[in-house]
C-alpha cells in the first residue's frame, strides 16, 4: 500500500498565505458536505466563501507542481480543497472516501486522497490522521506545509483532537495511472533512475526510458 509523504510542499509563502486565509475564514458544520453522517465532529469553510477557490488554486499548483507527487501520483485532475478545523473534542471517526466526486465541471474519480496540515505538529494533541492498513493501523501527523497522499478506499479517521486547533486542505487527485499497483511500478521506476545516477551509460537510460513509455502506453489514462 503507497503512502507518500511529502514534506515541505508549501513554501513559507504559500503556508502563511493558506493559514491567514483559515484563521480568518467563517467556518460551518462540517455535516453540510456530508449529511446523515454520524461520524463527522469537525468545522469546515464555508463553500460560498469566495477566497477559498484562490487560497485552494495555489495549493492544487504546488501539488500538481511538486516532483515527488507527479513520480508517485501522477497527477491528471485536483479539485480545490476543502479547508478543515478541529478543535477540543472535534473529530473524524472511521469512514471511506467516495469513488466519485460530484466536482465542478465534471465529476472526478478519486484514486488518492490527499490531506495539507496546515497547523504545526506542536500547536495540537490528538488529531492523528489514522489509517487502517488490513490489521494494522498508521498514524500520521505532520509539519505544517507537508502533505501526505494515500490510496482513496482505505479506512481511515482524524482522531479527536484534545488541546489546540488543526488546521488542513483535504482533496483527492485523479491519477493518470488509475491502477494503485501500476502507479507503485512506475515510482519505483523512477526511484531507481534517480539511484543509478551517472552509474548508467547512454544505452542503459535508452532501454530504460523505452521500458517507460511502454508502460505509460500500457498504463495511462488520458
Amino acid at each position: 500500500m503507497m503512502i507518500v509523504r511529502v514534506p515541505n510542499l508549501l513554501t513559507e509563502s504559500q503556508l502563511a498565505d493558506a493559514r491567514a486565509f483559515a484563521e480568518k475564514s467563517n467556518f460551518v458544520d462540517g455535516s453540510a458536505t456530508n449529511r446523515g453522517s454520524r461520524v463527522k465532529k469537525n468545522e469546515q469553510v464555508d463553500q460560498s466563501d469566495a477566497e477559498q477557490s484562490e487560497v485552494g488554486s495555489m495549493i492544487v499548483q504546488a501539488l500538481m507542481s511538486n516532483g515527488q507527487v507527479a513520480k508517485t501520483a501522477f497527477p491528471k485532475a485536483i479539485p480545490g480543497p476543502t479547508f478543515s478545523r478541529y478543535q477540543p473534542g472535534m473529530y473524524y471517526g472511521l469512514h471511506m472516501d467516495q469513488a466519485i466526486m460530484n466536482t465542478k465541471p465534471s465529476p472526478l474519480r478519486t484514486d488518492m486522497s490527499t490531506t495539507v496540515f496546515l497547523s504545526a505538529k506542536d500547536e495540537y494533541e490528538g488529531g492523528e490522521l489514522e489509517l487502517w492498513l488490513g490489521s494494522e493501523q498508521v498514524f500520521i501527523k505532520m509539519n505544517a506545509g507537508d502533505a501526505v497522499i494515500y490510496p482513496t478506499g482505505i479506512i481511515h479517521q482524524v482522531r479527536p483532537v484534545t488541546r489546540g486547533t488543526r488546521y488542513a486542505a483535504v482533496t483527492w487527485i485523479q491519477s493518470h495511472i488509475p491502477e494503485q499497483k501500476h502507479r507503485q511500478v512506475l515510482s519505483h521506476y523512477h526511484q531507481l533512475m534517480e539511484h543509478m545516477g551517472s552509474k548508467a551509460d547512454e544505452t542503459d537510460v535508452l532501454l530504460m526510458e523505452s521500458v517507460r513509455t511502454g508502460l505509460y502506453r500500457m498504463w495511462m489514462d488520458m
